[in-house]
């Protein structure tokens, strides 16, 4: 029950990484009527998408960025730079539902109640094509969430887009790699021992979302099989996101969530660039790993 900013970014995106292991039914507005020979088009906005935005605590008082991948299928992960991390099933259309979902805090931290991991209720009040706010309270917290879909959305994927290598360093020296190559094979490593490997698929060529299925191995509690999502974002959108998310400047703890690394990591190198930003987030049982490279 691990997420380990300074270890494989273990992403740990509690209620709002809208980690939906449970899925939710939606109610959604009526289809329009169609004008006869016309095909049937739903008015209700779909889920999937690149959101971003902001999560805020009633609770501590925090307000953290957020960033959420929902894919085609309406499974999605959520990422915020205070170490919370989210995943799980959003119905795939509606403008008002609720969805439970399983959170997991950054390792050495803990939710208000005093553990890392658990359950969590969010209920979305709004949504359209173009915003998303809602509710969210699990593990003793309780809070609001608003995004706003990002543009990066409709750029369409493809394995030679996404193919290269990407990198992460931090004040400290502490450096991990990842490569992808043209036929969607992945491997990584960073400078404390951490090894991964696997594959990157696309679900839907129409829509910038990648799908990640890996081994993590020579990283301790991280070890393990994983799966879930990336998205090939503009590092210049995302400075925000890369200056707040902090490996492991408290101690021995991550205050922006695990990324592979350990010890004081310093902070984050914030890159610049467009469609060069590899942000992802995979997750298991027991653990989250989230972490964003720059090519």
């Amino acid at each position: 029950m691990t997420t380990r900013i300074g270890y494989l970014a273990t992403l740990s995106v509690t209620a709002a990484s809208l980690a939906l292991i449970a899925c939710s039914s939606g109610s959604g507005d009526s289809p329009s009527t169609p004008d006869a020979g016309t095909p049937t088009t739903p008015t209700t906005d779909t889920t999937p998408g690149v959101w971003k935005g902001t999560i805020s605590s009633t609770t501590t008082g925090q307000t953290s960025a957020v960033v959420a991948l929902t894919g085609p299928d309406g499974h999605t992960v959520w990422m915020s730079t205070d170490g919370r991390t989210w995943h799980g099933q959003l119905p795939t259309h509606g403008g008002h539902f609720d969805a439970t979902l399983t959170g997991h805090m950054a390792d050495g931290d803990r939710f208000p109640d005093g553990t890392n991991h658990g359950p969590a209720v969010i209920g979305v009040d709004h949504h359209s094509a173009s915003a998303t706010r809602g509710r969210y309270a699990g593990n003793g917290d309780t809070g609001t969430f608003d995004m706003s879909m990002s543009g990066m959305w409709g750029r369409p994927a493809a394995l030679a887009t996404v193919a290269g290598v990407y990198t992460r360093t931090t004040s400290s020296g502490y450096a991990m790699t990842m490569s992808i190559d043209a036929h969607g094979q992945m491997n990584g490593s960073d400078t404390r021992g951490c090894v991964f490997s696997g594959a990157v698929t696309v679900p839907d060529p129409r829509h910038n979302l990648y799908r990640m299925d890996a081994q993590v191995s020579a990283c301790g509690t991280l070890d393990g099989h994983y799966a879930g999502m990336g998205a090939l974002l503009d590092a210049s959108a995302m400075q925000d996101w890369m200056t707040a998310m902090h490996p492991l400047e408290h101690g021995g703890h991550s205050h922006g969530g695990p990324m592979m690394g350990g010890g004081h990591m310093g902070h984050n190198t914030v890159p610049t660039g467009s469609a060069n930003l590899f942000m992802f987030c995979i997750v298991n049982d027991g653990n989250a790993v989230m972490d964003a490279l720059a090519r």
